[in-house]
Protein backbone atom coordinates (compact mmCIF):
# COMPACT_ATOMS: atom_id res chain seq x y z
CA UNK A 1 0.00 0.00 0.00
CA UNK A 2 1.12 3.48 -0.51
CA UNK A 3 1.05 6.62 1.52
CA UNK A 4 -2.37 8.90 1.86
CA UNK A 5 -5.31 6.91 0.94
CA UNK A 6 -7.65 7.03 3.79
CA UNK A 7 -9.16 3.71 2.62
CA UNK A 8 -5.97 2.42 2.82
CA UNK A 9 -5.36 3.68 6.29
CA UNK A 10 -8.75 2.02 7.41
CA UNK A 11 -7.94 -1.45 5.69
CA UNK A 12 -4.56 -2.01 7.47
CA UNK A 13 -5.52 -0.80 10.82
CA UNK A 14 -8.92 -2.93 10.65
CA UNK A 15 -6.30 -5.91 9.79
CA UNK A 16 -4.75 -4.92 12.99
CA UNK A 17 -7.25 -4.93 14.79
CA UNK A 18 -9.16 -7.80 13.94
CA UNK A 19 -5.73 -10.07 14.36
CA UNK A 20 -6.32 -8.66 18.04
CA UNK A 21 -9.60 -9.83 18.10
CA UNK A 22 -9.08 -13.17 17.57
CA UNK A 23 -5.66 -13.98 19.46
CA UNK A 24 -8.11 -16.13 21.97
CA UNK A 25 -7.44 -18.28 19.59
CA UNK A 26 -3.98 -18.06 18.22
CA UNK A 27 -1.07 -16.73 20.38
CA UNK A 28 2.79 -16.25 19.49
CA UNK A 29 5.71 -15.93 22.14
CA UNK A 30 7.97 -13.38 23.15
CA UNK A 31 11.72 -13.86 23.52
CA UNK A 32 10.85 -14.43 27.42
CA UNK A 33 8.27 -17.10 26.76
CA UNK A 34 5.32 -14.65 27.34
CA UNK A 35 2.22 -14.92 25.16
CA UNK A 36 2.14 -11.64 23.24
CA UNK A 37 -0.84 -10.32 20.56
CA UNK A 38 0.76 -10.69 17.06
CA UNK A 39 0.39 -7.88 14.90
CA UNK A 40 1.80 -8.66 11.52
CA UNK A 41 0.63 -6.94 8.63
CA UNK A 42 2.89 -3.63 7.99
CA UNK A 43 1.20 -0.37 6.71
CA UNK A 44 2.45 3.03 5.21
CA UNK A 45 0.21 6.24 5.34
CA UNK A 46 -1.05 9.27 7.42
CA UNK A 47 -0.58 7.06 10.48
CA UNK A 48 1.92 5.16 10.13
CA UNK A 49 1.40 1.87 12.07
CA UNK A 50 2.71 -1.35 11.95
CA UNK A 51 3.53 -4.52 13.77
CA UNK A 52 4.21 -4.76 17.67
CA UNK A 53 2.85 -7.15 20.71
CA UNK A 54 1.26 -6.59 23.65
CA UNK A 55 1.46 -9.64 26.53
CA UNK A 56 -2.22 -10.43 27.36
CA UNK A 57 -3.80 -14.10 26.87
CA UNK A 58 -6.65 -13.44 24.48
CA UNK A 59 -9.80 -10.46 25.56
CA UNK A 60 -11.39 -12.55 27.27
CA UNK A 61 -8.34 -13.69 30.40
CA UNK A 62 -7.55 -10.16 29.60
CA UNK A 63 -10.61 -9.05 30.85
CA UNK A 64 -10.77 -11.39 33.67
CA UNK A 65 -12.75 -13.42 32.83
CA UNK A 66 -10.97 -16.86 33.36
CA UNK A 67 -13.12 -16.91 37.17
CA UNK A 68 -16.74 -16.39 35.45
CA UNK A 69 -17.00 -19.88 33.47
CA UNK A 70 -20.14 -19.45 32.05
CA UNK A 71 -19.01 -15.51 30.61
CA UNK A 72 -15.74 -17.34 29.61
CA UNK A 73 -17.31 -19.78 27.60
CA UNK A 74 -19.47 -17.40 25.95
CA UNK A 75 -16.74 -15.27 24.76
CA UNK A 76 -14.23 -17.80 23.70
CA UNK A 77 -17.43 -18.25 21.39
CA UNK A 78 -16.97 -15.26 19.93
CA UNK A 79 -13.34 -15.31 18.18
CA UNK A 80 -15.03 -19.04 16.55
CA UNK A 81 -17.88 -17.30 15.05
CA UNK A 82 -15.76 -14.49 13.70
CA UNK A 83 -13.76 -16.75 11.93
CA UNK A 84 -16.11 -18.67 10.35
CA UNK A 85 -17.92 -15.88 9.42
CA UNK A 86 -20.88 -15.94 11.51
CA UNK A 87 -21.22 -12.38 12.68
CA UNK A 88 -24.73 -12.60 13.67
CA UNK A 89 -24.33 -15.55 16.26
CA UNK A 90 -21.30 -13.49 17.13
CA UNK A 91 -23.45 -10.68 17.76
CA UNK A 92 -25.75 -12.64 19.84
CA UNK A 93 -22.77 -13.62 22.09
CA UNK A 94 -21.75 -10.23 22.33
CA UNK A 95 -24.86 -9.02 23.61
CA UNK A 96 -24.88 -11.84 26.40
CA UNK A 97 -21.75 -11.06 27.59
CA UNK A 98 -23.40 -7.41 28.01
CA UNK A 99 -26.09 -8.53 30.01
CA UNK A 100 -24.15 -11.20 31.72
CA UNK A 101 -21.51 -8.37 32.92
CA UNK A 102 -23.18 -5.17 32.72
CA UNK A 103 -19.84 -3.74 34.41
CA UNK A 104 -17.52 -5.16 32.48
CA UNK A 105 -16.40 -3.66 28.82
CA UNK A 106 -15.92 -7.42 27.41
CA UNK A 107 -19.48 -7.55 25.63
CA UNK A 108 -18.80 -4.20 24.33
CA UNK A 109 -14.70 -5.15 23.33
CA UNK A 110 -16.15 -7.52 21.47
CA UNK A 111 -19.30 -5.53 19.48
CA UNK A 112 -17.13 -3.11 18.50
CA UNK A 113 -14.71 -5.87 16.99
CA UNK A 114 -17.97 -6.67 15.16
CA UNK A 115 -18.90 -3.15 14.20
CA UNK A 116 -15.08 -3.28 12.67
CA UNK A 117 -15.55 -5.93 10.50
CA UNK A 118 -18.06 -4.86 9.04
CA UNK A 119 -16.47 -1.49 8.78
CA UNK A 120 -18.45 0.45 10.62
CA UNK A 121 -16.14 2.61 12.13
CA UNK A 122 -18.14 5.27 14.13
CA UNK A 123 -19.81 2.51 15.62
CA UNK A 124 -17.02 0.48 16.30
CA UNK A 125 -15.44 3.19 17.84
CA UNK A 126 -18.51 3.93 20.49
CA UNK A 127 -18.37 -0.06 21.55
CA UNK A 128 -14.18 0.72 22.16
CA UNK A 129 -15.09 3.49 24.56
CA UNK A 130 -18.10 1.79 26.14
CA UNK A 131 -15.31 -1.06 26.61
CA UNK A 132 -12.69 1.29 28.18
CA UNK A 133 -15.29 3.10 30.35
CA UNK A 134 -17.02 -0.10 31.88
CA UNK A 135 -12.92 -1.65 32.34
CA UNK A 136 -10.55 1.40 32.42
CA UNK A 137 -7.69 -0.69 33.60
CA UNK A 138 -7.38 -3.26 30.55
CA UNK A 139 -4.64 -2.80 28.34
CA UNK A 140 -6.41 -4.19 25.25
CA UNK A 141 -9.34 -1.87 25.97
CA UNK A 142 -7.28 1.12 25.54
CA UNK A 143 -4.85 -0.53 22.70
CA UNK A 144 -8.19 -1.09 20.75
CA UNK A 145 -9.66 1.84 21.49
CA UNK A 146 -6.53 3.66 20.56
CA UNK A 147 -6.03 2.18 16.96
CA UNK A 148 -9.72 3.09 16.53
CA UNK A 149 -8.83 6.72 17.07
CA UNK A 150 -6.28 6.09 14.16
CA UNK A 151 -8.66 4.93 11.84
CA UNK A 152 -10.99 8.23 12.54
CA UNK A 153 -7.72 10.20 12.02
CA UNK A 154 -8.22 11.51 16.18
CA UNK A 155 -4.10 11.27 16.66
CA UNK A 156 -4.05 13.03 19.44
CA UNK A 157 -6.86 10.66 20.94
CA UNK A 158 -4.30 7.66 19.81
CA UNK A 159 -1.26 9.16 21.32
CA UNK A 160 -2.79 9.40 24.87
CA UNK A 161 -3.73 5.50 24.57
CA UNK A 162 -0.75 4.64 23.25
CA UNK A 163 0.85 7.25 26.34
CA UNK A 164 -1.46 5.29 28.82
CA UNK A 165 -0.24 1.75 27.88
CA UNK A 166 3.21 2.86 28.38
CA UNK A 167 2.34 4.19 31.90
CA UNK A 168 0.14 1.04 33.07
CA UNK A 169 1.60 -1.61 31.15
CA UNK A 170 5.30 -0.19 30.84
CA UNK A 171 6.70 -3.75 29.93
CA UNK A 172 4.99 -3.94 27.11
CA UNK A 173 6.79 -2.90 23.87
CA UNK A 174 3.81 -2.03 21.69
CA UNK A 175 3.11 1.35 22.74
CA UNK A 176 6.69 2.33 22.70
CA UNK A 177 6.97 1.08 19.04
CA UNK A 178 3.68 2.69 17.62
CA UNK A 179 4.72 6.37 19.39
CA UNK A 180 8.37 5.73 17.50
CA UNK A 181 6.10 4.81 14.23
CA UNK A 182 4.18 8.05 15.03
CA UNK A 183 7.09 10.31 15.48
CA UNK A 184 9.34 9.33 13.12
CA UNK A 185 7.47 9.04 10.05
CA UNK A 186 4.10 10.76 10.60
CA UNK A 187 5.80 13.98 12.25
CA UNK A 188 9.28 13.66 10.70
CA UNK A 189 10.61 14.02 14.02
CA UNK A 190 13.08 11.24 13.85
CA UNK A 191 15.54 11.03 16.52
CA UNK A 192 12.69 11.17 19.33
CA UNK A 193 11.30 8.49 17.13
CA UNK A 194 14.57 6.66 17.52
CA UNK A 195 14.29 7.08 21.48
CA UNK A 196 11.07 5.24 21.28
CA UNK A 197 12.22 2.53 19.12
CA UNK A 198 15.13 1.86 21.67
CA UNK A 199 12.51 1.80 24.28
CA UNK A 200 10.77 -0.62 22.81
CA UNK A 201 13.85 -3.28 22.26
CA UNK A 202 15.18 -2.21 26.06
CA UNK A 203 11.24 -4.48 26.77
CA UNK A 204 12.21 -6.69 23.71
CA UNK A 205 15.17 -6.90 22.47
CA UNK A 206 14.14 -9.51 19.85
CA UNK A 207 11.35 -7.30 18.39
CA UNK A 208 12.30 -7.32 14.89
CA UNK A 209 9.88 -4.52 13.61
CA UNK A 210 11.42 -2.10 16.03
CA UNK A 211 14.72 -3.59 15.18
CA UNK A 212 13.67 -2.33 11.23
CA UNK A 213 11.87 0.77 11.98
CA UNK A 214 15.28 2.10 14.24
CA UNK A 215 17.56 1.09 11.10
CA UNK A 216 14.62 2.89 8.71
CA UNK A 217 15.19 6.08 11.32
CA UNK A 218 19.35 5.61 10.84
CA UNK A 219 18.61 5.62 7.32
CA UNK A 220 16.27 8.82 6.94
CA UNK A 221 18.77 10.66 8.48
CA UNK A 222 21.78 9.73 5.93
CA UNK A 223 23.42 7.02 8.31
CA UNK A 224 23.66 4.27 6.10
CA UNK A 225 26.18 2.68 8.57
CA UNK A 226 24.03 2.46 11.02
CA UNK A 227 21.13 1.93 9.32
CA UNK A 228 22.97 -1.57 7.90
CA UNK A 229 23.85 -2.37 10.83
CA UNK A 230 20.29 -2.69 12.15
CA UNK A 231 18.69 -4.12 9.51
CA UNK A 232 21.45 -7.06 9.39
CA UNK A 233 20.19 -7.74 13.32
CA UNK A 234 16.97 -7.70 12.34
CA UNK A 235 17.68 -9.79 9.63
CA UNK A 236 19.02 -12.17 11.59
CA UNK A 237 16.57 -12.45 14.29
CA UNK A 238 14.31 -13.17 11.74
CA UNK A 239 15.77 -16.02 10.36
CA UNK A 240 16.39 -17.38 13.86
CA UNK A 241 12.28 -16.57 14.57
CA UNK A 242 11.37 -18.31 11.19
CA UNK A 243 9.18 -15.47 10.76
CA UNK A 244 7.57 -13.94 6.95
CA UNK A 245 8.77 -10.65 7.32
CA UNK A 246 11.48 -9.37 4.85
CA UNK A 247 11.37 -5.64 4.91
CA UNK A 248 15.05 -5.59 6.69
CA UNK A 249 16.17 -7.37 3.72
CA UNK A 250 14.00 -4.32 1.67
CA UNK A 251 16.47 -2.52 4.47
CA UNK A 252 19.90 -3.65 2.74
CA UNK A 253 18.74 -3.81 -0.54
CA UNK A 254 18.21 0.07 -0.52
CA UNK A 255 21.64 0.82 1.35
CA UNK A 256 23.04 -1.53 -1.49
CA UNK A 257 21.56 0.44 -4.04
CA UNK A 258 22.88 3.88 -2.19
CA UNK A 259 26.15 2.29 -1.98
CA UNK A 260 25.99 1.23 -5.58
CA UNK A 261 26.14 -1.89 -5.51
CA UNK A 262 23.32 -3.17 -7.83
CA UNK A 263 23.82 -6.52 -7.82
CA UNK A 264 23.96 -6.88 -4.19
CA UNK A 265 20.74 -4.89 -3.72
CA UNK A 266 19.16 -7.41 -6.01
CA UNK A 267 19.95 -10.04 -4.48
CA UNK A 268 19.09 -8.73 -0.76
CA UNK A 269 15.40 -7.90 -2.99
CA UNK A 270 15.40 -12.05 -4.26
CA UNK A 271 15.98 -13.07 -0.31
CA UNK A 272 13.09 -10.62 0.61
CA UNK A 273 10.69 -11.90 -1.93
CA UNK A 274 11.86 -15.87 -1.05
CA UNK A 275 10.73 -15.01 2.69
CA UNK A 276 7.01 -12.84 1.58
CA UNK A 277 6.41 -13.91 -2.24
CA UNK A 278 3.31 -12.10 -1.91
CA UNK A 279 4.44 -8.79 -0.61
CA UNK A 280 3.68 -5.92 -3.49
CA UNK A 281 6.80 -4.08 -2.26
CA UNK A 282 9.28 -6.31 -2.80
CA UNK A 283 8.53 -7.09 -6.65
CA UNK A 284 8.18 -3.07 -7.14
CA UNK A 285 11.74 -2.73 -5.68
CA UNK A 286 13.11 -5.68 -7.86
CA UNK A 287 11.05 -3.94 -10.86
CA UNK A 288 12.86 -1.20 -10.33
CA UNK A 289 16.22 -2.58 -10.02
CA UNK A 290 15.75 -4.48 -12.88
CA UNK A 291 14.97 -1.51 -15.16
CA UNK A 292 17.85 0.64 -13.54
CA UNK A 293 20.40 -1.93 -14.88
CA UNK A 294 18.90 -1.85 -18.21
CA UNK A 295 16.69 -5.27 -18.02
CA UNK A 296 13.62 -3.91 -18.76
CA UNK A 297 11.82 -7.21 -19.53
CA UNK A 298 12.38 -8.39 -15.72
CA UNK A 299 11.67 -5.28 -14.69
CA UNK A 300 8.22 -4.85 -16.18
CA UNK A 301 7.57 -8.56 -15.65
CA UNK A 302 8.37 -7.81 -11.53
CA UNK A 303 6.12 -4.53 -12.08
CA UNK A 304 3.16 -6.35 -13.51
CA UNK A 305 3.19 -9.13 -10.76
CA UNK A 306 3.08 -6.43 -7.58
CA UNK A 307 0.46 -4.33 -9.22
CA UNK A 308 -1.62 -7.97 -9.28
CA UNK A 309 -0.40 -8.37 -5.28
CA UNK A 310 -2.02 -5.18 -4.10
CA UNK A 311 -4.59 -3.76 -6.15
CA UNK A 312 -4.81 -0.78 -4.31
CA UNK A 313 -1.13 0.76 -5.09
CA UNK A 314 -0.58 3.22 -8.29
CA UNK A 315 3.38 3.19 -7.96
CA UNK A 316 3.96 0.13 -10.28
CA UNK A 317 1.61 1.48 -13.00
CA UNK A 318 3.56 4.79 -12.85
CA UNK A 319 6.87 3.09 -12.86
CA UNK A 320 5.47 0.84 -15.79
CA UNK A 321 3.94 3.86 -18.11
CA UNK A 322 7.95 5.92 -17.38
CA UNK A 323 8.81 2.27 -18.71
CA UNK A 324 7.16 1.72 -21.60
CA UNK A 325 7.70 5.55 -22.88
CA UNK A 326 11.22 5.14 -22.43
CA UNK A 327 11.11 2.14 -24.47
CA UNK A 328 8.69 3.96 -27.27
CA UNK A 329 6.11 1.89 -26.05
CA UNK A 330 2.99 4.20 -26.89
CA UNK A 331 0.16 2.07 -26.47
CA UNK A 332 1.35 -0.08 -23.29
CA UNK A 333 2.11 3.46 -21.93
CA UNK A 334 -1.28 4.68 -22.69
CA UNK A 335 -2.66 1.52 -20.74
CA UNK A 336 -0.50 1.81 -17.72
CA UNK A 337 -0.92 5.31 -17.72
CA UNK A 338 -4.94 4.79 -17.86
CA UNK A 339 -4.61 2.22 -14.76
CA UNK A 340 -2.37 4.61 -12.80
CA UNK A 341 -5.24 7.16 -12.70
CA UNK A 342 -7.90 4.52 -12.11
CA UNK A 343 -6.33 3.28 -9.16
CA UNK A 344 -5.35 6.79 -8.15
CA UNK A 345 -8.95 8.14 -8.39
CA UNK A 346 -10.26 4.67 -6.43
CA UNK A 347 -8.72 4.68 -3.38
CA UNK A 348 -8.12 8.48 -2.82
CA UNK A 349 -4.06 8.79 -3.67
CA UNK A 350 -3.05 12.11 -3.95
Amino acid sequence: MTVGSEKDIRHAVRTVLLTAALTSISLVRNANGQETLPVPLPMQSAASFMGGEITLTGACSAFGLDFTPESARTCQGIPMSLSSGKLDEARQLADRLVTQLPQSGVGHYWLGIIQLKQENYISSLRYFQAAVDRSPQIPMAHLILGMCYAIMRQFELFKQEMVWLTEHAPNESLAYFYLGQYYSKDLDQVDKGIGYFRLALQRNPNDIRSRYMLGYAFELKGDLDKASDEYQQAAVAVAAQGAAYSLPLQGLARVSLEEGNDDKAIEYVRKAIQSEPTLASNHVLLGKLYIKKGDSSNGISALKRAADLDSADATPYYLLFRTYLKLKMPADASWAQARFEEVKKAYGEE
